[in-house]
């Protein structure tokens, strides 16, 4: 399965005022780690959107933290998809500091394209093979 890491400094702006990461970054991180995996496996989200209509939102997401990251931590972030549905996916994440777990997290993710009768909602579609391919290679 193909994976994708992604490098990440704590910086003064995604810490509360203790020095720990404020959690929402995590998630924010999951995103572009998604976003990288489907880039790496020659799917970019946002050629998918402009030259296909298709768009991967997300539908579901969780974390469970083990340890704090700290102001001026060096962390590793891996992302893979770890299951597929007919219309949807799972991306992984595992966080590292070093060899040290922090935290591991879930996206529940559906391939769509725009509803032709309201464009502001969406009708999910079956996952193409090719994409499901690159992915899992």
């Amino acid at each position: 399965m193909l994976k994708n890491t992604l490098t990440i400094r704590i910086e003064w702006s995604d810490c509360d005022p203790a020095g720990i990461t404020f959690y929402p970054n995590y998630f924010r991180w999951f995103d572009q780690g998604a976003w990288r995996l489907f880039e790496a496996a020659g799917f970019y989200p946002g050629d998918l959107a402009r030259e296909r209509g298709v768009y991967i939102p997300l539908v579901d997401a969780s974390a469970q933290f083990s340890r704090p990251g700290h102001l001026g931590d060096d962390l590793r972030q891996e992302s893979w998809v770890a299951e597929w549905r007919e219309k949807m996916f799972v991306v992984k994440h595992a966080v590292y500091r070093g060899d040290e777990k922090l935290l591991e997290g879930s996206e529940l993710r559906a391939w769509v394209v725009k509803d032709a009768a309201d464009p502001r909602r969406f009708r999910s579609l079956p996952i193409p093979p090719e994409v499901r391919a690159a992915l899992e290679k």
